[in-house]
């Protein structure tokens, strides 16, 4: 019965049942389980101190706004706002984590030959792509809470990031630099970075985004050409062409 709920929102938020992979996917990753819990004690970090914003707030209310407001019906007023703020806390709170564990569970990371792409997001679905081609730096970022539960972030950059990207945890301020992707919460970073560091050394060294093996296949007949001769040989037979060629101009000159 725990999955009814599940699935349904699921529908209603008209998510789809199967991982839309890009074409081309070499290796897929997802965050790590420790990620999910790394999300939920900021969560309810969030939401002590909204309690606790709360309570400090209705205590300072209830005392001095009868004082102000000397009226009648200001304490049944006051006793009716309190418990609407009560009812919303109260709903939200198990919402607010359920959405959590569904932003872990739909979040991932892919790689394919020619790019990366992160897909995250429950309410607002959010997915970005980066070509190989365009990638600059490739950091780890990793906070003591992360450390503790041995999990990490790997931020990625592309031309024109630069120091206009912000700082902090994305967590908790979703908004992110246009040039900047992260792979947040996984429990292998240094292999991820390798991973893109190898795709990204691939296509440069092939050139303007080509595959390794269509600049092989394009390479090889030019090592055979290089091939007959040493390059003494090359620039004795260059050198008797140019002789020829003077001696030719020389000739007409005369004649």
């Amino acid at each position: 019965m725990a999955d009814v709920p599940h699935a349904w929102l699921l529908r209603w938020l008209k998510v789809p049942s199967e991982r839309q992979l890009p074409e081309g996917t070499v290796r897929v990753f997802n965050a790590a389980p420790a990620y999910l819990n790394y999300r939920r004690v900021l969560l309810t970090l969030k939401q002590v101190g909204v309690l606790v914003g709360a309570v400090v707030g209705w205590l300072f209310l209830s005392r001095w706004i009868p004082l102000v407001l000397d009226f009648p019906y200001t304490r049944p007023v006051m006793y009716t706002l309190e418990a609407f703020v009560w009812a919303g806390y109260l709903v939200m709170l198990p919402v607010s984590f359920f959405v959590v564990r569904l932003d872990y569970e739909l979040r991932w990371y892919a790689l394919t030959d020619r790019s990366l792409r992160v897909h995250e997001g429950v309410t607002s679905l959010r997915e970005k792509t980066m070509t190989f081609a365009n990638i600059q730096q490739i950091s780890i970022q990793q906070n003591p809470l992360q450390r503790l539960l041995g999990i990490a972030d790997v931020k990625v950059e592309t031309a024109g990031g630069g120091s206009g990207s912000r700082g902090g945890d994305a967590d908790l301020d979703p908004a992110e630099h246009l040039h900047e992707a992260r792979f947040r919460g996984v429990s292998d970073p240094e292999a991820i970075r390798d991973a893109i560091l190898e795709r990204v050394r691939l296509h440069r060294d092939a050139g303007l985004g080509e595959p390794t093996e269509f600049a092989t296949r394009h390479e090889e007949p030019a090592a055979a050409v290089g091939s007959t001769g040493s390059p003494v040989a090359a620039a004795q037979e260059l050198l008797t062409e140019v002789r020829e060629l003077r001696g030719a101009l020389a000739s007409r000159r005369a004649s």
